[in-house]
């Protein structure tokens, strides 16, 4: 828990230490705006008023029915903005992936005081291999919303509320701990390991995420500062492991 508490500091600073790592991280938040730009609003816009034109032809014109339709359009406005934001950000992880991938392998490096490489010398090593990492991100990303989809199910029932938050929490965590469970070449026994090992500090991190995703416009920032705080995170609770290479 330690480790997950300093990683929300140092993870912010690194970010802004190295200026390819900077560049790194801009990168998808620039990505993250044209797409809000160009289709965020939208989507939104057309499934809200979808919304409400669906709410108002089950909706009576009575004072008690036009209180539950604006009640039902506001919780369903509510609803959509959360789906929107979500989708929004899987969307930009799948096409910020080779970058964040790039930012995961420099933070590392800053964290070990290894030689980091120039920005032309990342980008050439990155390139052959590009397409693998979008297709590996797909694959998180549908396996990020199955989960999701059980996490609301589940979440329907008051009482297993918690279980919901906690199951969205470790996926996110999950998602960005990839970066370094691939680079290292991690078994997926050694993934659960790993998981069980740092549960607390996963899930923390996963649920101070999940709460970023849902402000306006402050959500394009998590799949930069996500990379980068699991990144220390991993590599803090996994110290052992780099001194056995050594």
């Amino acid at each position: 828990m330690k480790n997950a508490l300093e990683a929300f500091r140092l993870s912010y600073q690194l970010l802004w230490r190295d200026k390819v790592s900077l560049l790194l991280s801009l990168i998808p938040i620039g990505l993250g705006v044209l797409i809000m730009v160009s289709v965020g609003h939208i989507f939104y816009g057309e499934l809200t008023q979808y919304g409400q034109k669906l709410v108002g032809e089950y909706i009576s014109n009575d004072s008690a029915g036009k209180f539950f339709g604006y009640f039902f359009t506001l919780l369903f406005s509510v609803m959509m903005y959360f789906i929107v934001s979500w989708s929004f950000v899987l969307m930009v992880s799948i096409i910020a992936s080779p970058f964040n991938d790039l930012l995961s392998q420099r933070l590392e490096k800053q964290l070990l005081k290894q030689e980091l490489p120039s920005l032309s010398e990342s980008l050439s090593s990155t390139f052959p291999k590009i397409l693998a990492t979008i297709l590996n991100e797909i694959k998180k990303v549908s396996f990020v919303l199955g989960l999701s989809a059980l996490a609301f199910f589940i979440g329907l029932v008051p009482l297993l509320a918690p279980l919901s938050l906690a199951i969205g929490a470790i996926v996110i965590a999950c998602e960005f701990l990839d970066f370094s469970w691939s680079r290292h070449d991690l078994a997926l026994k050694e993934c659960r390991k790993s998981l069980r090992a740092n549960f607390l500090a996963y899930l923390l991190g996963g649920v101070f995420f999940m709460i970023i995703i849902a402000i306006p416009f402050v959500g394009i920032i998590v799949p930069s500062w996500g990379t980068s705080f699991f990144t220390v995170l991993w590599v803090r609770n996994n110290e052992h492991r780099y001194q056995i290479t050594q």
